[in-house]
């Protein structure tokens, strides 16, 4: 298939079929108000709170009028699968309950017209600070989240037809429970699931993912064939290890974009939790599924004949540059927020600057000892650096840039190995100027993962955390990237 057949779902370029959304393929033909409510059970102390429709964020094509929140997709560029609808997200900002729920309960406000209508997607951050994956209400049925918290997160998709008419959203209302009982926490393994898929090149530059970032020249991230594991834009909430036995290449990339093929095809997934296709096998995508058995007719979720049997989708520098691959071919793909209900989210400040938003974050090396490698596995993006100790600083120092003072928690990613520093040390300052702190780690353990370094108050402006040489000689220490959360 080529590259620009690749991701189905890409916001303001594609849709989503409404395939089990009833409830609004029997909205009137003339434009309707519509008010979805599902009441809670009886007893059940309810925490109720509306999202401001100004707060949000989304896309051009999302405008805010008298009415509400109007997707009107006009500008659309048409991609050649001939979907029927387009799909936008508008993502509100976290938001922090009176107590924990596990069930969320939509109330919304909205006109719409036939072929058009609104999902709710809704997710729950983790004692851990990770976010579980998204779950979707359709036609305002309850959610049943993964897990019991009390800070959540709710996104608007909203479906417009093939003429670029979509709904306004005028209220977004939600209740929310703790009704107790089996969650899928029960069902989380004890390590991140890895599968054997065929992952095929994206391409698309200068298009737009579905999370809403701007495809550019050799970029980093990946689609998966459902938007329950679509990470913010710019955003880690949701990574894959990808690793290619043909070159023994492996990188770590986020999930910007959802396809290929299929939308709500979250294969990863038990059958139980599965959105879809919960009669095939855990870890097999419906389009390999498709292409290789014959699965649903040979048809994909929207009616079309898969031409390969692609569960993921790789962005032109993951596929080229980090993996060494010049074909669309089997990968080793581990999905690393199924581990413990998700994936800490932060700004990830790469060794790699090409992987970097310069105005968030950045890597500034010193001195002339900092050598690019890959010759340990378990390093985060497409390499690291490394550099021997000596009494001289000459740190590589990785700088973000916080809009305001606030408290964040510093985590560090290296690889280990025998030769590396049991002392490195990492001097963490704030934009004024002031040392924080210095925290010495051992790098020759806990390789290929997020170390908590600690929690700081930092001021506005550009801070850093810095990795210096200065330590006890005759070792390594690794600069591979940070995470700021």
């Amino acid at each position: 298939m080529r590259s620009k057949l690749r991701s189905t779902f890409m916001t303001m370029m594609l849709g989503v079929a409404l395939s089990e959304g009833a409830a609004y393929a029997e909205s009137p033909r003339e434009p309707a108000d519509a008010s979805v409510r599902a009441d809670p059970p009886r007893g059940a102390s309810a925490v109720r709170w509306s999202e401001d429709l100004t707060t949000g964020e989304g896309t051009g094509e999302l405008v805010s009028t008298r009415d509400g929140l109007l997707f009107e997709p006009y500008a659309v560029m048409r991609r050649p699968e001939g979907q029927l609808s387009l799909t936008g997200l508008y993502t509100f900002p976290a938001r922090r309950l009176e107590q924990p729920v596990d069930t969320i309960r939509p109330v919304l406000q909205t006109k719409a017209l036939l072929g058009t209508g609104v999902e709710v997607d809704v997710r729950v951050r983790t004692e851990s600070g990770a976010w579980t994956e998204w779950r979707t209400s359709s036609a305002g049925e309850a959610v049943r989240l993964p897990r019991a918290g009390t800070e959540v997160q709710v996104r608007l998709a909203l479906l417009a037809d093939e003429h670029g008419r979509g709904p306004v959203v005028r209220e977004v209302a939600l209740e929310g429970t703790l009704e107790g009982g089996p969650s899928e926490a029960d069902l989380q393994p004890l390590a991140a699931l890895t599968y054997r898929i065929f992952a095929t090149r994206e391409g698309l530059v200068g298009g737009t993912t579905a999370n809403g970032h701007v495809i550019k020249s050799y970029d980093r991230f990946v689609a998966l064939p459902s938007r329950r594991a679509l990470a913010s834009n710019g955003g880690s909430e949701y990574q894959v290890r990808v690793c290619y036995p043909v070159t023994g290449k492996c990188t770590t990339a986020s999930v910007w974009d959802v396809g290929p093929w299929n939308t709500k095809d979250d294969y990863w997934n038990p059958s139980s939790v599965r959105e879809m296709w919960k009669n095939l096998p855990q870890g097999k995508p419906e389009a390999q599924a498709a292409y290789q058995d014959g699965y649903n007719g040979g048809l994909d979720q929207f009616g079309r004949r898969p031409a390969n049997p692609a569960g993921i989708d790789l962005a032109d520098g993951t596929f080229w540059t980090d993996l060494g691959m010049s074909n669309n071919d089997w990968v080793n793909v581990t999905y690393l927020w199924t581990s413990g209900g998700g994936t800490t989210t932060g700004l990830i400040i790469d060794s790699n600057n090409t992987n970097n938003d310069s105005t968030k974050g950045y890597i500034q090396l010193t001195g002339t000892s900092w050598t690019s490698s890959t010759n340990v596995a378990g390093y985060y993006g497409s390499g690291y650096y490394a550099s021997p100790t000596a009494a001289v600083s000459e740190p590589a120092t990785f700088w973000f840039y916080l809009p305001a003072a606030a408290t964040k928690t510093i985590d560090a990613w290296w690889t280990s190995a025998s030769d590396r520093s049991t002392t490195a040390p990492f001097i963490v300052w704030n934009a004024s100027g002031t040392k924080l702190a210095t925290v010495n780690v051992n790098q020759q353990l806990n390789g290929g993962r997020w170390n908590t370094l600690g929690t700081w108050s930092f001021t506005a402006g550009w801070n850093k955390v810095q990795l210096s040489r200065w330590t006890t000689a005759g070792s390594y220490v690794i600069a591979d990237a940070i995470q700021v959360r």
